[in-house]
């Protein structure tokens, strides 16, 4: 089976791969803010960012990838409904989060090194898990000589 598409015109496979370009053959999709508009992305979304959302035992953590840009250009808003909001002063780039009901709204704390905002919510305050039981069992070695 071949990948290469074939030509009934031209017979020899190597013309067809110098004239084939997969770019233009398989264009890629529009920028997925066409398919979901209003989900979470600014009007003509082109930064190339990553957003990360992770839940630890004490915290909800977000970390957003926003290479170019320093904590000047990036724009984090609490808004209402537990609604965060992060984005860029140009427009380019917003997105919005729903934060978790067990998380203290209070002590939300903000940081950007090298292009990577860390966003941080502790949880409200509650114990940690026990950590999980061991069934430990001591096998005695019999040895007879």
């Amino acid at each position: 089976m071949s990948i290469v598409p074939m030509n009934q015109d031209e017979g020899n496979a190597f013309n067809l791969l110098a004239q084939w370009d997969p770019f233009l053959d398989f264009p890629l999709p529009p920028s997925i803010s066409n398919f979901f508009p209003g989900f979470g992305f600014g009007s003509g979304s082109s930064v190339n960012t990553r957003v990360d959302w992770r839940e630890t035992p004490r915290a909800h953590v977000w970390e957003v990838a926003l290479p170019g840009f320093t904590n000047e250009d990036v724009l984090v808003e609490l808004q209402d409904e537990r609604v965060l909001q992060v984005g860029v002063e140009s427009g380019n780039f917003t997105t919005r989060f729903k934060i978790p009901d067990n998380a203290n709204l209070e002590q939300l704390k903000a940081n950007m090194r090298h292009g990577v905002l860390v966003v941080t919510v502790p949880k409200v305050n509650q114990p940690l898990p026990p950590p999980p039981s061991r069934n430990i069992r001591v096998v005695e070695i019999d040895g007879t000589d």
